[in-house]
């Protein structure tokens, strides 16, 4: 079984101009994304090689990351056909108090085309929060930046654009492209969304947001549990995983490739559609105040307990995990209550799902058993 590493050492000796770009090259420049070029990328463009390059001698280790790019950047920047792709307008913000945790960088191929790269989730719990808020706010700040940087790129170059991410990147790249100026859109070759989450209905009925959509590829390992959340696209490019679980399906190095595409499945798991029908009833069934209330009470907790990023979590995890249920036990009554209820709506939610495919299923028996008429 193969993945992106393998790509790059079966094409990484052909440019872009003997291989066109390809869905497993939208892939590893969504990885890329997760680099971190701070001070590395700056008012210029800088060549991928260069970059990497001056990336292992300060010895920048993120290994801390789910996504940890470090393995496929070394691997690219020794390659012809990533090697000397230049990086440019590279973008990392957060803050904690404004929930908002946003990076990207752009791509120029040598095919004369721009890839529009935009980051995702990193270890925050700032950034994990703002995840959740695309649940019920019309955009949150990443979104919102994502649309100032796209309008930005757009607007320093004449060159056809490809957008795309990773997880949260994928919902970024959507959202950007949807509601960014309407005069650059024209120049939209795809927008990519590599397993990211979708849309409240509020986004996903607008017209900007249905208008977009013809050039979008969403992408999905078969058991995914990210690409499915809130509305998203139903026409999906689903993929074969090694990823024994939900959350190693979800990393990229995971995903099956050929030579030139993915290697595609045959349907998404059982587990997956489970999931994705009682998220679905789940949420359809809660108010936008319910769901603003219920993360919050979440996230609240975790703050009030010093937790500020996934590290936290796993570091001494048991005194962190007391420390979260007391300042969940100090939470008011009617956050209690609404917790509470939320959690049960998400039981009952599963239990609606099993009972449907129970009665689909014994409905669907019964047919099949009838006598044949002669």
């Amino acid at each position: 079984m193969a993945n992106i590493i393998d790509y790059v050492a079966w094409r990484g000796d052909l440019s872009f101009a003997e291989r066109p770009f390809n869905d497993v090259d939208n892939l590893i420049l969504s990885e890329l994304a997760y680099s971190d070029f701070k001070g590395i990328v700056r008012d210029m463009p800088v060549p991928l090689d260069d970059c990497w390059a001056l990336y292992s001698a300060e010895g920048r280790d993120q290994s801390g990351l789910a996504c940890n790019p470090r393995p496929l950047l070394e691997v690219c920047a020794g390659s012809r056909r990533f090697g000397r792709i230049l990086v440019h307008h590279f973008a990392d913000i957060f803050d904690h108090e404004d929930v908002r945790q946003f990076g990207a960088m752009t791509f120029l191929l040598e095919d004369g085309t721009i890839y529009v790269a935009f980051r995702g989730t990193d270890t925050t719990m700032a950034g994990w929060r703002e995840d959740l808020n695309f649940s019920y706010m019309m955009a949150t700040p990443a979104q919102l930046d994502a649309v100032s940087y796209l309008n930005s790129i757009c607007a320093s170059t004449s060159c056809p654009v490809r957008i795309g991410g990773h997880s949260k990147g994928g919902n970024l790249a959507m959202f950007a492209a949807a509601f960014c100026k309407a005069a650059y859109k024209e120049r939209f070759l795809q927008v990519y969304s590599n397993d990211g989450p979708g849309f409240n209905d509020i986004v996903a009925s607008s017209d900007n947001y249905q208008g977009s959509l013809d050039k979008v590829r969403l992408i999905i390992p078969d058991g995914s549990v990210v690409g499915i959340l809130l509305s998203n696209k139903q026409d999906k490019l689903v993929v074969q995983s090694t990823g024994k679980d939900p959350a190693a399906q979800h990393i990229p190095f995971s995903w099956q490739v050929t030579r030139d595409g993915f290697v595609e499945a045959d349907r998404q798991s059982s587990a997956s559609l489970f999931l994705d029908k009682t998220l679905d009833e789940w949420l359809e069934n809660l108010t936008s105040e319910e769901k603003s209330c219920f993360v919050s009470a979440i996230f609240d907790a975790l703050d009030d307990s010093g937790v500020r990023s996934l590290e936290d979590l796993r570091y001494d995890k048991w005194k962190t995990y007391n420390a979260v249920l007391k300042a969940m036990g100090d939470m008011a009554p009617e956050q209690k209550d609404t917790v509470k209820g939320v959690l049960r709506r998400l039981a009952q939610a599963s239990r609606d799902v099993i009972w449907d495919e129970a009665k689909s299923r014994f409905l669907r028996r019964g047919e099949e058993d009838k006598p044949v008429q002669a």
